[in-house]
């Protein structure tokens, strides 16, 4: 299926793969408004899914053969559309499928965006018990596992009864099929680490109750590359597709996060100045009106900014406290949570928890409106006065933040191994000294862990951490061997 830009030259064109059982039409909404802002979308249907289910003898999972339509595709596309730049776009198992194929053919694309790709889910054993017992009945006797699936992925009732009402929506698969669909799941961390050069924007959601965050985070913190950036946003399992039962908006900002994302990674000097241009809005007209009780006037305001610069932290912040102002609360939490999630507006980072810890009737005071800010030290750190001659990892938190609760037990833990061979740094990004070292390690979203040798040099930087095991095991590339 396919998605064209009317009227206007595409500036780039974008492959989706499709998560497990449904198909490339999952897409058709995020395709329509992605065409509209100039990037061509066309979508697949993985092997055993979609249209392949009516093709005699290719109705099962196959997922080499589904990498190399993926190939066939993307020299396809490069063919027909020279000097265009080619991206990459999967969810869930169509984002492992993305991960997978960019570690192949890093040639052959711009970059990626791979949204939930972890195989690490809720209620896995269960799924593997059900599974080992049907396997006893027979490995090609097809059963449904869709039903316990899509009560995990949405808890929106009419996109249940769209699912199962759907015909090239597949919710019956064999145990074989499924045993093959873990496996292939499984082997994403390998793929992580050989994507050395490709950009990844690598999505989760909040509220995702089939996939572990955890299981995101790690794969995100293998991929070799660079430019990578992690956003999480408040969704549940599916971010891209099957959008026509969400709140429309909130699913165009989406689309335009992913948009300039991929406007930023193009190859062309004159589309990257466009890109560039988008962060250049100022949002002083749109503070003052909201400094003023104008809550209304300043929402279009807010909007239109966001429309241009998706990725602006402070204005989906101050977008959150008109909305809230406006007592369009469930709105505005998922501003905030955005904000939040973002990590780039550090000033009200812990304004934006504070609205919503508010909303959730917990006692939190909330924070005057005023228009300026104080800024910190811009004076250079030199990293070997940190570390000096000890390897380190710093720590960067907020006192405030439920992810960053497991921190300082994580210290002790390490502190108990490693002894005085390793020093331990907790940096709270709400203090006010803290600004130049956040700032200089370029911290986004928290929890984020910086690992450095003893000479002071950046071995390593983690978003989150899954465990103390995964912990030490970072830990042991910055120790002396």
């Amino acid at each position: 299926m396919s998605w064209i830009s009317s009227g206007t030259k595409p500036k780039a064109l974008l492959l989706c793969i499709h998560g497990l059982g449904l198909y490339s039409g999952s897409y058709i909404n995020f395709g329509k408004h992605l065409s509209r802002l100039g990037i061509n979308v066309y979508a697949i249907d993985v092997r055993g899914f979609g249209s392949w289910m009516r093709n005699g003898g290719h109705d099962q999972v196959d997922f080499d053969a589904c990498l190399n339509d993926v190939k066939t595709t993307l020299l396809s596309l490069k063919a027909a559309n020279p000097g265009l730049p080619v991206f990459l776009l999967g969810e869930s198992m169509g984002g492992a499928i993305a991960l997978r194929a960019a570690s192949m053919y890093p040639d052959l694309i711009s970059g990626l965006i791979s949204s939930v790709p972890s195989g690490d889910r809720f209620k896995q054993k269960k799924t593997d018990l059900k599974v080992a017992m049907q396997f006893l009945k027979g490995a090609n006797k097809q059963f449904n596992v869709g039903s316990a699936i899509v009560d995990q992925a949405t808890a929106n009732p009419k996109l249940r009864r769209d699912w199962a009402d759907n015909p090239l929506d597949r919710m019956d698969l064999s145990p074989k099929e499924l045993i093959q669909f873990q496996s292939f799941m499984n082997d994403n961390h390998d793929s992580a680490k050989k994507i050395t050069t490709v950009p990844v924007l690598m999505v989760e959601g909040n509220n995702d109750k089939l996939v572990k965050p955890e299981g995101t985070w790690e794969l995100f913190n293998e991929i070799e590359c660079e430019q990578k950036s992690f956003l999480a946003v408040p969704s549940e399992h599916l971010i891209f597709e099957e959008q026509q039962d969400k709140e429309r908006i909130y699913d165009r900002r989406i689309d335009s996060l992913a948009a300039a994302w991929i406007l930023s990674h193009m190859e062309d000097p004159v589309s990257k100045q466009a890109a560039t241009e988008i962060h250049n809005f100022n949002l002083s007209g749109a503070i003052n009106l909201i400094a003023s009780g104008n809550y209304t006037e300043a929402q279009p305001e807010l909007q239109k900014i966001l429309e241009r610069e998706p990725f602006n932290g402070e204005a989906h912040y101050w977008l959150g406290v008109a909305l809230y102002k406006s007592a369009n609360v469930t709105t505005a939490q998922r501003e905030f949570a955005t904000c939040i999630s973002l990590g780039n507006d550090q000033v009200h980072l812990k304004d934006a928890n504070n609205y919503i810890m508010a909303m959730k009737g917990k006692d939190f005071s909330l924070p005057a409106i005023t228009v300026g800010d104080p800024e910190g030290s811009n004076a250079p750190i030199n990293r070997s006065d940190i570390s000096a001659g000890t390897p380190t990892v710093l720590a960067f938190y907020a006192p405030w933040a439920e992810q960053c609760k497991d921190i300082a037990p994580m210290f002790d833990q390490a502190h108990a191994r490693f002894g005085d061979r390793l020093k331990l740094i907790q940096v709270n990004i709400d203090d006010h000294n803290s600004k130049n070292l956040v700032s200089q390690f370029n911290v986004g979203p928290i929890p984020t862990f910086v690992f450095l040798t003893a000479e002071g040099n950046v071995a390593k930087t983690r978003i989150g951490m899954s465990s103390f095991l995964d912990f030490a095991k970072n830990i042991t590339t910055i120790m002396p061997r």
